[in-house]
């Protein structure tokens, strides 16, 4: 299969480029382009149509703003990389004959439920959240694209490698409030053939529920990495962005699971620890 991988120089995008590649012909796109990726700046139609036409069969689209506080200081500049550049890259996908699978967002939920399975009714209360379920809507009006949801995503990335990057401050702050199933991200890439034939929107997430400050505790732990865990709430954390306090995504469309934290925690210690 030939996989095109948009936005391969991020932290999902860098991993899936680099795990797929060793199965199947992947090519990766970044803004800047270099160390083995095509520059490919999304907003520039003709760009995007001219890489598509060297032939591929799935687009996978990591892309775009992906920061909350970002997103919420900025919602044109937001809107202009999440939004603004699918119904181009769309066209160009069906010029190509081929298939795209975009990754989405729990933010597309306002976090006041239990839990959120693939019937439920997106209600983005940020807006990166509400960038996100504009990009959907379009994605999803061709009838045979993908869309995947995704929670927290943590681990090592070979490119991007911000998750743990942060451990080596001397604090890191963490809401005790914010509950997810988080995913660990090397699980990704096995599970993506087991979804090559399905359409509309499916949810990915780890087998556990935890609270930020939980998981950035555990995995500090186990690393024994240097970072202070500071417990923050809604009283107490930087009124940056409204965040959904409950996102616990499940599926009625597969039976996909990712590791607990505990058994993803044994893989991700196997690796080099974070520097000092």
């Amino acid at each position: 299969m030939r996989i095109l991988v948009l936005g391969a120089s991020g932290f999902v995008g860098g991993a899936l480029h680099a795990q797929l590649g060793a199965h199947h012909e992947v090519a990766g796109t970044s803004r800047r382009g270099g160390s083995g990726l095509t520059a490919l700046d999304l907003t520039d139609h003709r760009a995007v149509r001219e890489t598509l036409t060297r032939g591929v069969d799935l687009v996978i689209h990591t892309a775009g703003v992906v920061d909350l506080a970002a997103a919420q200081r900025d919602p044109d500049a937001a809107h202009a990389a999440n939004v603004a550049p699918l119904p181009a890259l769309l066209d160009a996908v069906e010029a190509a004959g081929a298939k795209l699978v975009y990754f989405s967002t729990d933010n597309v939920f306002d976090g006041t439920h239990d839990h959120y399975d693939e019937t439920a009714t997106p209600a983005p209360i940020n807006v990166y959240g509400h960038t996100k379920a504009a990009a959907e809507h379009l994605v999803l009006a061709g009838g045979r694209h993908l869309v995947i949801r995704l929670p927290l995503v943590y681990g090592r990335s070979p490119r991007s490698d911000k998750f743990l990057a942060r451990f080596s401050a001397p604090s890191i702050q963490a809401r005790t409030d914010i509950v997810s199933n988080p995913l660990y991200l090397p699980w990704l890439a096995p599970a993506l053939p087991a979804l090559a034939d399905e359409s509309g929107v499916v949810h990915l997430a780890g087998a556990e529920t935890v609270s930020r400050y939980e998981l950035m505790t555990r995995v500090r732990d186990r690393l024994g990495a240097p970072a202070r865990i500071v417990a923050t709430d809604r009283e107490s954390a930087p009124p940056d962005c409204p965040r959904p306090l409950r996102l616990v995504l499940r599926s009625v469309r597969h039976r996909l699971c990712g590791p607990d934290v505990g058994t993803a925690l044994d893989d991700l210690s196997a690796g080099p620890a974070p520097a000092p």
